[in-house]
């Protein structure tokens, strides 16, 4: 089995992009006026409150989940892109979810109720480098418990 860095391989069928596509779309939608963090609150707040919970305290839990939301968000985009149009390309695969989430805060600039953030492009960044990590060390796993010596039967 190789490993996810091993050597280019041709274009991938356009098939292969359609997940990709949908996933930046639903990024590109949760980025718009509708998800701002004032019309997310109205969802967020009443389920978080609880007793004892102070109005702080559901604040920054809801900023806690858009963060969270960020990170999980640009993870899934990585792990696309190298299970399908850029299987052996992370590198390439990390490139295009930093460029994304970089025009995403730039959309995000122009969107009314939102704000662009570099903090929220390595967020982003990190979420994917994290996804990176976490798909290379199952490959690598894989790898060794496939390419383990099978006992000899005994005689």
């Amino acid at each position: 089995m190789k490993s996810l860095s091993e050597g280019a391989s041709e274009p991938a069928p356009l098939g292969q992009w359609i997940p990709v596509v949908l996933w930046g779309a639903l990024i590109f939608i949760l980025s718009t006026s509708a998800f701002s963090p004032a019309n997310t609150a109205k969802i967020i707040h009443p389920m978080l409150l609880l007793p004892g919970i102070t109005p702080a305290s559901v604040d920054f839990c809801h900023r806690l989940l858009r963060k969270v939301a960020h990170f999980i968000e640009y993870g899934v985009l990585f792990w696309l892109l190298v299970r399908g149009p850029m299987a052996r390309r992370p590198y390439l695969a990390l490139l295009l979810c930093v460029v994304y989430a970089l025009t995403d805060e730039g959309h995000q600039a122009f969107a009314p109720g939102r704000t662009a953030s570099l903090y929220d492009v390595a967020l982003d960044s990190i979420g994917a480098l994290f996804s990176f990590f976490l798909t290379t060390a199952i490959a690598e796993m894989r790898s060794k418990l496939f390419t383990r010596a099978v006992p000899q039967s005994l005689s």
